[in-house]
């Protein structure tokens, strides 16, 4: 039989094409000039993210500290061409350089540190649109979203032509890497392969901020059924012991070498999206609402099994709200982990035709954020080839990432609404149980 792709198709690979093409053929050429006014245009720069990576592992095969202080240095030489100047405003600005992640990230990534970094960017290229496609289609597995061969592929697509993902590839950012393996311990509990998703889950701690509220709330379902659950906690707290045995064991002093990167990280990372957007005090309290919110939700679907929509709903809705309260503001990368709340309406997409003229507005909002950047990229694209002065002005590149902000706030307050909702009408329920 002939394939025919069908339009959704082809619309979705013209946008992928055009944002594509516009991320890494405009916006990111058009950063030169001023990076070169500052002299900082000698290192690399596709894959910066994961040098320090690299570098920290090298250290470490050859038995030295992947977290001494004079690897600074040494990182900024290669990702800039020269060391920052902590007495320069402009340099001062530039995010903190040193290895800041668990040193078992460098187990997770081992085969790569024993290569030319060269050949390291060559493999990200390769690895980390792979590893989306392949979160992609596991959380569609696992939530059972109603999606023909080919509507996956449009979703594969959709999800490679996002300015998080595209960002995240450039910057070799390995939280790529620790959403896909996030999406398998949920596959994994989704069929019961309880250890499986036990051993999974330590290994997306190398991004720690992404998976801490999901992980905790991880432990109390699995507690809350021990007799049936209980192989998962032995699988996680036996590879968390393991990791730390062996990173210990190999490096006696990581602890305190992380704990120093990540004070001095913190000190220039911005604030979580939340904090970032709303200001501090309304941040806090947005912060503080959802997680009291993840708290009720999640208490309430303990005792539900993992293919359940209950448990898919805590778990989407933890991962969604993480993403507001947990990262800094500047890794829009992260912003990956909104993919299961995306994959969830449309699989509930019926709660939306069925909902208030608030919640079809909302919706809406939603999805003009969400496509905001692909319209922008599509029409920007040609007008470079045509009049390149027009799209040199700052005003004009930035309009396709001008929604990356409140894409997040739709996406999550669309959770929220379905969250009071269930809470109301099982309330309901109760009260009229006699």
């Amino acid at each position: 039989m002939r394939f025919r792709p069908r339009p959704a198709l082809v619309l979705a690979l013209v946008i992928w094409l055009a944002s594509t093409l516009f991320y890494f053929g405009v916006f990111i050429p058009a950063l030169r000039p001023g990076l070169a006014a500052k002299n900082l245009m000698r290192g690399y720069r596709f894959g910066n993210d994961f040098y320090p990576i690299w570098v920290a592992g090298g250290e470490l095969l050859n038995r030295r500290d992947p977290y001494a202080p004079k690897l600074t240095p040494r990182i900024e030489t290669g990702l800039y061409g020269r060391v920052l100047d902590r007495r320069i405003p402009s340099d001062a600005q530039i995010n903190y350089r040193a290895f800041a992640y668990p040193i078992f990230t460098i187990f997770l990534f081992a085969p790569l540190m024993i290569i030319p970094f060269h050949a390291v960017q060559v493999l990200l290229a390769i690895l980390l649109p792979c590893s989306v496609v392949l979160t992609v289609l596991l959380w569609i597995r696992v939530l059972g979203a109603d999606l023909t061969p080919q509507g996956r592929a449009v979703a594969a697509v959709l999800a490679l032509a996002a300015y998080p993902v595209l960002e995240g590839v450039f910057a070799g950012q390995p939280g790529l890497i620790s959403s896909a393996i996030i999406a398998g311990a949920i596959a994994a509990l989704v069929h019961e392969r309880y250890a499986l998703a036990g051993i999974l889950l330590p290994w997306a701690a190398i991004k720690p901020q992404l998976i801490l509220p999901l992980g905790l709330w991880l432990i109390v379902w699995a507690l809350s059924d021990w007799n049936r659950r209980k192989k998962f906690v032995f699988g996680l707290v036996a590879t968390g012991i393991l990791l730390l045995l062996v990173s210990t064991w190999i490096v006696p002093q990581w602890i305190e070498g992380w704990m120093r990167a990540l004070r001095e990280y913190r000190q220039i990372s911005p604030p979580s999206l939340a904090q970032f957007v709303l200001g501090r005090w309304a941040g806090w309290i947005v912060s503080a609402v959802l997680a009291g919110l993840s708290v009720v939700v999640a208490w309430r679907a303990r005792l539900e099994p993992a293919i359940s929509s209950a448990f898919m709903l805590a778990t989407v809705f933890l991962i969604a709200t993480t993403v507001l309260t947990l990262p800094s503001s500047i890794a829009v990368y992260d912003q990956i982990l909104l993919l299961p709340a995306v994959l969830w309406l449309h699989t509930h997409r019926s709660l939306i035709l069925r909902g208030s003229i608030v919640f079809r507005l909302l919706t809406l909002i939603a999805l003009a954020a969400v496509a905001w950047e692909w319209i922008w990229s599509l029409g920007l694209l040609p007008l470079h080839w045509i009049v390149p002065s027009v799209i040199r002005t700052s005003g004009a590149l930035l309009l396709p990432f001008r929604t990356e902000s409140s894409a997040p706030f739709a996406i999550t307050a669309l959770l929220c609404f379905v969250v009071f909702r269930q809470i109301r009408s099982e309330s309901i329920k109760a009260a009229l149980t006699p």
